[in-house]
């Protein structure tokens, strides 16, 4: 019976070995930061300006500016999860 124990001791150092080790593959939180900003930054810095210099007047305006940058947003996604794809 202390064999048996012993043995799943073992396994479950090995486990959190590879949980705790550096090389995981889990990346953490703030690694994709870069990539996050430089989708978003262009995106944000578009619907400020657009709402400092032209003020949208009437409903189609409007629709326009929150749909375009939407419209960008999925279409830096797609290029991402493009570029993601074939790099594994």
């Amino acid at each position: 019976m202390s064999e048996q124990s012993d043995f799943n001791d073992e396994v479950l150092k090995d486990k959190l070995e590879a949980l705790l080790d550096e090389d995981n593959e889990i990346k953490k939180w703030y690694e994709g930061l870069l990539i996050k900003s430089l989708i978003l930054f262009p995106i944000i810095l578009f619907i400020v300006g657009l709402f400092i210099l032209n003020r949208p007047e009437n409903l189609i305006d409007l629709l326009f500016v929150f749909l375009y940058p939407l419209a960008l947003i999925f279409i830096g996604l797609i290029l991402l999860f493009i570029m993601r794809s074939k790099l594994n």
